[in-house]
């Protein structure tokens, strides 16, 4: 791919791959493994499998099933396969233990049908888009786990622009990978250090340059709040699904939210 670089430091074992602009970010993974065939193989794999879900997840793609979904399901029923149907499902569980906060729908989730004995689905609100942007990374890295850990990787990074980011065991020099929580609206600053271990964090908010891309579907509105929330889990998708809802949910909200959810750590920034 050309936006996507790699090299391997036979030194240390440490092969690094970036794809620069995927899911509206940049991919960083370090991947340790005595053979570097086995870090390549890794490698190609992950290339090939945020490519296939960049498309799958892309609600603008023309060709993409989620695309055809938006446009259809508002008049008919609609067929999917199985892995969007999965999703969905999924989609729609969070929606239910995040007190209806995560919604792909970005309106009323409970204006999609989702018919179990057919797999399809339909829209009861013609103004509703599904959205899967709060989802898709988490969901990536969860992907990108099932690469790495039959071919007997133990130690790796995988890091979203440090919005998502899987860890599996420790830094080779340390007991943990640390990551950085930085102040948005002060590059100068640095706002925690989380230390992850074989879990995954996801850090959701607003910056000065990218604000009201946070809906809350309870109000139809944009956050416009200066904060940064942070969610430190085993699951990635737990993770990312956490910190968009607890980005918008009233602090009483957060605490029911929260206790639906097996999480390791909880932080939020008022900036």
């Amino acid at each position: 791919m050309s936006d996507s670089y790699s090299n391997f430091y036979e030194s240390s074992n440490l092969f690094h791959g970036a794809m620069m602009h995927v899911m509206g970010t940049r991919l960083d993974a370090l991947i340790l493994h005595p053979d570097k065939n086995v870090s390549m193989q890794c490698w190609i794999e992950i290339e090939n499998e945020i490519a296939r879900l960049s498309k799958l997840f892309n609600k603008f793609d023309k060709e993409s099933e989620l695309y055809a979904v938006n446009r259809q399901a508002a008049h008919s029923q609609v067929s999917v396969k199985d892995e969007l149907w999965s999703v969905l499902v999924d989609c729609r569980q969070y929606h239910a233990m995040t007190l209806g906060y995560f919604d792909i729908s970005l309106k009323d989730f409970n204006q999609v049908l989702l018919d179990s004995k057919k797999r399809t689905v339909f829209f009861q609100d013609q103004d509703i888009q599904l959205d899967l942007g709060a989802y898709a990374k988490g969901y990536a890295l969860e992907k990108i786990r099932d690469i790495l850990q039959p071919k007997g990787i133990s130690c790796a990074l995988i890091n979203f622009g440090n919005s998502s980011v899987l860890a599996l065991g420790s830094h080779p020099f340390g007991d943990n990978w640390s990551i950085g929580i930085e102040d948005p609206y002060n590059s100068q600053n640095t706002l925690g250090i989380v230390e992850l271990k074989d879990n995954t964090l996801s850090t959701s908010g607003n910056m000065p340059s990218h604000t009201k891309h946070i809906l809350d579907p309870h109000t139809g509105t944009y956050s416009e709040v200066r904060k940064i929330v942070s969610v430190k889990a085993i699951n990635a998708i737990d993770a990312e699904v956490l910190s968009t809802s607890l980005m918008i949910a009233p602090d009483e909200a957060a605490k029911e939210i929260t206790s639906n959810f097996v999480i390791d750590e909880y932080l939020s920034f008022s900036l």
